[in-house]
C-alpha cells in the first residue's frame, strides 16, 4: 500500500496546493479585516454616490433655508494665509448639497450671493471623521452642528506618552531592585570614624582636591569629577575599596546629558522623517510657525557647536598646528558634503546628474562646519591668568569670545541685507513669502523671495528641491531648497550658539554657574525672537519661519535648545537622577542611524502599507520603526562601535 502509494503520489505534488491554499486563505482574511475597518469609516456624499472619508477628512452637508435665494458656499484653509477662498458649491433656494472637508486646519467659510455679496463668514475647526451640518440663508441666520462627533485624535499620543513613561518607570524600578540586591550580597565597606576622617581630611586630602578652584590657579577641578578625586584618595588610605563603579553622569570623557540632547534630537527626527503617525504638528509647518519637526536639524548644528568647542580647545592644548587642524576639518567637510548627497539617490528621485539635489542637511552641516570651526580655530584664547578681581571675571566666556561674536553678527547681518532689499525679478523687494496662492496669488513665482531666487539663480531649477513643504496649501508650483545659499548664514548663528554653550561648561566648573548662563541664554533669545514676530504666526516683523532659516526661527530653536539641555544636565549631572539609557546610544552613533533611515526607511521591517486608516495605525508603524533603531543604537553601543566624521 505504501509502495503503491509513493509510485504514484510525492509529497512534493501537495506543496503547491496547500500554499496557494494557506495564499488565498491569507488574502481573504486580509481582505475581511480591511473591510471590516473601512465599515467603520463614514460615509460621504449624496446617496448613492457615496465615499468613505480619508484621513484628516470630516463630511460637511450644507443646508440653505432660504425658500427663494440660492446661494454660493466658499472656503479656504486658515494655514493658508493672505489665500483667496474658493468657491465649492452653488446651493439652490431650500436644498442640500454634501462635501468633503479637511480636519487638519481650521476653515475660513464664506457664504456668498450669487451677486458676489458676502453674506456670512465664519472661522470652523472641522475634526477627522466628524459629520457636521451647517444651516445658513440669505439674511442673518448660520449655524454648524455637529451630527457624529469626531474622533479625539490626541488619543493615541497620549496613549504613547503613558506607554513610555510606565515603561521608564518600570526600567528604573527594576534598576533600583537590583542595585539593592546587589548591596546586600556585596561586603560592606570599612565603617569611616569620626578621628580616621579628621586625620585623612587633614593630612592626605588636599584643598585643591576637594574645594572649587580660585581664579588665577593653572588647573581647575570639574565637579563631575571632583568626587572621583576625592574618592580616589579615601581609597589609597584604606578607606574606600580600590575598585570604584565610574560616574554615571561621564563615560569616557564625554558629557552625558550632551549625548542624550543629541540621541533626542535623532530620534525625533527618524519618527518626524517616517511620518510622526500623519500628525501635522509632527510634520514641517507648511510656511511661517514651528512644529516640533522644525526643531530638530537647527538643534544638531546647536550640539556640532558645543561638541567643536571641545575638540578645538582639545586639539590647540596638545599643540596641534592650527593649519593642521584647518585640514582636518575641510576633510570632514567634504565627506559631510558627499555623505549628503546619497539620500537623495535612494528613493527613487534625482538619479541623472543634471537633476541632483545638490544641497541638503549634511551639506548644511559641512558649511557651517567650515566656517565656524575656522573661525573658532583662528580666534580661540585661552588664558588662566585673569584674576578674580577684573570686572569682566564673570561673563570672561563672553568676553573671550567677542571677536568671533562681531565676526558671527556681521554674517547676520549680511543675511538680513540681502533678503530685505536685493532685488528679485517680478516680485516685491523684500518678500518672504510662499508663493502660489499667496497674497491672492499676486506673487505666485516669488516662493522665498530672495532666498529662493539666489538658489535658482546659482543652482537653476534642476537642482533645488522641487516639493517644499509650502506646495500642497499654498498651491505653489516654483522649485525652493529649506536648505539653500542664504538660510545658511544664520545656521552659522545657531553653531555659535552651541559655541557659547561649550565656553560655559569649559570656563565654569559649578553645576549652578552653568545652569543659570543656559537659562539666562534661553531666555533672553527667547524674548527678542518673540519680539522679531510679534509673539504671533503671522504678521510679525520676522516671522518664525524654518524654511527661510528666518533670525527669529534661530532665536527660538536655541531658546528650546538652551532648555533642554539644561534641564537634561539637571537631571543627569547634577542630580544623577537618570543615566541616559537608552537614549544616549543614539547619541553616540547619529550619523549611522541619520544614513541608515534616510536609506532603509522605506523597507520593511522598517515601515509598510496600515491595513487601517487612522492616526493610530501610522503612530504604531512610525513608533516602531523608531524603536528599531534605538534598538540598533544600542546594539552598536554593546559591540563598542561608535562611528563618526
Amino acid at each position: 500500500m505504501n509502495d503503491e502509494f509513493h509510485q504514484h503520489y510525492n509529497w512534493r505534488d501537495f506543496l503547491p496546493i496547500s500554499f496557494h491554499h494557506l495564499t488565498e486563505a491569507l488574502v481573504m482574511d486580509f481582505e475581511a479585516i480591511t473591510k471590516d475597518l473601512n465599515s467603520s469609516i463614514p460615509l460621504c456624499g449624496s446617496k448613492g454616490n457615496e465615499k468613505h472619508l480619508s484621513m484628516d477628512h470630516a463630511c460637511l452637508e450644507v443646508l440653505n433655508t432660504d425658500l427663494n435665494s440660492g446661494l454660493e458656499f466658499w472656503a479656504q484653509s486658515t494655514e493658508c494665509y493672505k489665500c483667496p477662498p474658493w468657491k465649492y458649491l452653488l446651493i439652490e433656494a431650500n436644498s442640500s448639497a454634501s462635501l468633503v472637508v479637511n480636519s487638519t486646519y481650521a476653515t475660513d467659510v464664506f457664504i456668498r450671493a450669487i451677486n458676489g455679496t458676502y453674506i456670512h463668514n465664519l472661522t470652523y475647526h472641522f475634526g477627522q471623521y466628524g459629520s457636521y451640518m451647517m444651516e445658513f440663508d440669505s439674511k442673518d441666520y448660520i449655524h454648524v452642528k455637529s451630527v457624529i462627533h469626531p474622533q479625539l485624535e490626541i488619543i493615541p499620543v497620549i496613549m504613547a506618552i503613558v506607554f513610555f513613561t510606565l515603561l521608564a518607570l518600570l526600567w528604573q524600578c527594576g534598576k533600583c531592585l537590583q542595585k539593592r540586591m546587589d548591596s546586600s550580597d556585596s561586603p560592606v565597606p570599612p565603617r569611616v570614624t569620626e578621628q580616621n576622617s579628621r586625620s585623612v581630611s587633614a593630612e592626605n586630602v588636599t584643598q585643591s582636591s576637594i574645594s572649587e578652584p580660585q581664579p588665577g590657579t593653572s588647573s581647575e577641578s570639574d565637579p563631575l569629577l571632583r568626587s572621583n578625586d576625592v574618592t580616589q584618595v579615601l581609597s589609597a588610605q584604606g578607606v574606600y575599596p580600590q575598585e570604584q563603579v565610574p560616574d554615571s553622569r561621564r563615560s569616557g570623557g564625554r558629557l552625558i546629558s550632551l549625548d542624550v540632547f543629541r540621541g533626542t534630537a535623532i530620534a525625533i527626527m527618524i519618527f518626524v522623517n517616517y511620518g510622526g503617525g500623519n500628525y501635522y504638528y509632527f510634520i514641517h509647518a507648511r510656511w511661517n510657525g514651528l512644529t516640533v519637526a522644525d526643531l530638530v536639524f537647527p538643534w544638531f548644528l546647536w550640539i556640532m557647536g558645543v561638541s567643536l568647542t571641545f575638540s578645538i580647545r582639545s586639539q590647540l592644548r596638545r599643540a596641534t598646528k592650527r593649519y593642521i587642524i584647518v585640514l582636518k576639518i575641510l576633510k570632514r567637510c567634504l565627506i559631510l558634503f558627499a555623505l549628503g548627497i546619497i539620500p537623495h539617490q535612494t528613493n527613487g528621485n534625482n538619479q541623472l546628474p543634471s537633476d541632483i539635489r545638490i544641497l541638503g542637511v549634511l551639506q548644511r552641516f559641512a558649511f557651517c562646519y567650515l566656517i565656524s570651526a575656522v573661525i573658532e580655530v583662528y580666534l580661540y584664547r585661552h588664558t588662566n591668568k585673569v584674576t578674580e578681581y577684573v570686572w569682566y571675571w564673570k561673563i570672561r566666556d563672553l568676553v573671550r569670545s567677542w571677536f568671533q561674536w562681531s565676526i558671527t553678527l556681521v554674517i547676520v547681518a549680511i543675511h538680513t541685507a540681502i533678503t530685505f532689499n536685493l532685488p528679485v525679478p517680478g516680485c516685491p523687494t523684500g518678500y518672504i513669502g510662499p508663493g502660489g496662492l499667496h497674497e491672492g496669488g499676486a506673487f505666485s513665482n516669488c516662493t522665498g523671495g530672495a532666498a529662493g531666487y539666489i538658489d535658482r539663480l546659482f543652482l537653476g531649477d534642476n537642482h533645488v528641491y522641487k516639493h517644499p513643504t509650502c506646495a500642497k496649501v499654498y498651491d505653489s508650483h516654483v522649485p525652493y531648497d529649506p536648505e539653500g545659499f542664504l538660510g545658511a548664514l544664520t545656521s552659522i548663528l545657531m553653531v555659535q550658539f552651541g559655541i557659547a554653550s561649550g565656553r560655559i561648561i569649559i570656563t565654569y566648573r559649578s553645576h549652578n554657574s552653568r545652569l543659570i548662563r543656559w537659562l539666562i541664554w534661553g531666555t533672553v533669545s527667547g524674548i527678542i525672537a518673540g519680539s522679531l514676530c510679534g509673539f504671533q504666526k503671522e504678521g510679525g516683523l520676522i516671522p518664525v519661519n524654518k524654511n527661510l532659516w528666518s533670525l527669529s526661527f534661530v532665536l527660538t530653536t536655541n531658546c528650546f535648545a538652551f532648555f533642554l539641555l539644561s534641564f537634561y544636565y539637571l537631571i543627569i549631572d547634577k542630580w544623577s537622577w537618570w543615566s541616559g539609557n537608552p537614549v544616549r546610544y543614539v547619541g553616540m552613533n547619529a550619523i549611522i542611524l541619520y544614513l541608515g533611515h534616510e536609506i532603509l526607511g522605506n523597507l520593511l521591517p522598517w515601515s509598510w502599507s496600515p491595513v487601517g486608516h487612522y492616526h493610530a495605525d501610522y503612530l504604531i508603524m512610525n513608533i516602531w520603526g523608531t524603536s528599531l533603531w534605538v534598538m540598533f543604537a544600542y546594539y552598536l553601543h554593546l559591540k563598542k562601535v561608535y562611528i563618526s566624521v
